[in-house]
């Protein structure tokens, strides 16, 4: 069998070093890899961006399975243009992995379907984002509404913090078109736990707990991260709430099908889980293995 890994970061090594176990794994490609990836697996000179050139070369090289790995490609499309040439891919359709693409859609979703998350309100009007800001309490969450690399969520302690938020997010266009509409949530408080599950759209099988460390500096205190260092299992995380965590992810799969009768949602379900005095709320969902917290669940 020949496999084909997109993406090139650790995440992607620790799932190429995964699939290498497998004895039918003749062929190991990555696009496009990295050079612990390359020794291992052959590199391909293709951005994982690339959604026209990956897919013809998997066609014209035929190529049997591949393992979407990054965000951007799925919400572009890569699972779906890949089957529009009879191969098998391992992620989301387009029409599902908007769960991750648009923090609004995400947010609206878990509202009508009763997920547990934090209070929030959308804006597109930069002037009305500000207005609402000087109604809430501190600290607030400002969120992007498109993806950003993981750095689209920023924590703001005090009001003029939030200002300034707003105004790079919309005024700025320090995210570009992400930041065109942004979520203002309540601020959750309590341990972040990152719960990741395989599912093909019907049933959740959860992996082990995991925590990464989103804040920078000492005490987080500095800006949010794309996530700097993970650790698994996580020893706080009770049965109950494990329990409590995976239902709430056996929800959102059902909720993510049901929505408009046609996202079917299949690969890995992510769950941003904060463990709250009230119980786990989601802060968000991705739609694919986290990095970093895939170097430490898969092996």
């Amino acid at each position: 069998m020949k496999v084909l890994i997109v993406g090139g970061g650790g995440r992607e090594h620790a799932i190429a070093l995964k699939i290498k176990e497998n004895p039918e794994v003749t062929a190991l490609y990555a696009a496009p890899g990295n050079g612990g990836i390359a020794q291992i697996a052959t590199c391909l000179p293709f951005k994982a961006t690339d959604v026209d050139g990956i897919v013809r070369w998997a066609a014209e090289n035929k190529v049997d399975f591949v393992i979407v790995a990054p965000d951007d490609p799925l919400c572009l499309g890569m699972v779906d243009a890949l089957a529009e040439q009879g191969i098998p891919a391992f992620g989301p359709r387009k029409n599902a992995a908007i769960i991750e693409g648009s923090k609004v859609f995400s947010k609206n979703l878990m509202k009508k379907y009763g997920i547990p998350t934090a209070a929030y309100e959308i804006f597109t009007d930069r002037e009305a984002a500000l207005a609402y800001l000087e109604t809430v309490s501190f600290p607030t969450v400002i969120k992007a509404d498109g993806l950003a690399l993981g750095k689209g969520v920023i924590i703001a302690e005090t009001l003029s913090e939030a200002q300034a938020a707003v105004n790079a997010m919309m005024l700025e266009g320090a995210f570009g078109k992400s930041g065109e509409r942004i979520v203002i949530e309540q601020y959750l408080t309590g341990p972040e736990v990152s719960v990741l599950s395989f599912t093909d759209g019907k049933t959740i099988v959860p992996m082990v707990s995991s925590m990464d460390h989103k804040r920078a500096l000492d005490g987080d205190l500095g800006p949010n991260t794309g996530g700097m260092g993970v650790y698994s299992p996580v020893p706080i995380v009770t049965d109950e709430e494990m329990t409590s965590m995976v239902a709430i992810m056996d929800k959102a799969a059902a909720a993510t099908a049901a929505t408009d009768g046609a996202r079917d949602y299949r690969g890995v379900l992510y769950g941003g889980f904060m463990l709250t005095p009230a119980g786990p709320k989601i802060v968000e969902f991705n739609v694919r293995f986290g990095d970093p917290e895939t170097q430490v669940i898969l092996p």
